[in-house]
């Protein structure tokens, strides 16, 4: 999936994610925790904020309360996933922002 979103000086942002529904990330350390939570009205809305932060490497959107979840330190995360009908996990995939940072 590529997330595109234009920003204000008339430039595009853009950078491709892997989505995993029904996941959630299983932080075993403290480097898994979100360095910031937003709320947020879907889960496209949530890709965006990621987009919009240049740290951001993972987010997990909750549809319940739509509590959007963004992550800077998740790489080689995607073995440590619990299943959670109520989230939806996505990665960034390296090398696919555009701008970089």
């Amino acid at each position: 999936m590529i997330i595109t979103q234009t920003v204000g000086d008339g430039g595009i942002r853009s950078e491709q994610m892997s989505l995993m529904p029904a996941s959630k990330f299983q932080c075993v350390n403290t480097t898994c925790l979100p360095f910031i939570s937003v709320i947020t009205t879907d889960i496209r809305n949530c890709q965006f904020a990621c987009l919009g932060q240049s740290q951001c490497t993972a987010a997990t959107f909750h549809q319940s309360n739509s509590n959007c979840e963004l992550f800077d330190n998740m790489l080689n995360q995607n073995g440590n996933m619990l299943a959670d009908v109520d989230a939806t996990s996505m990665n960034v995939i390296s090398g696919t922002r555009f701008p970089s940072g």
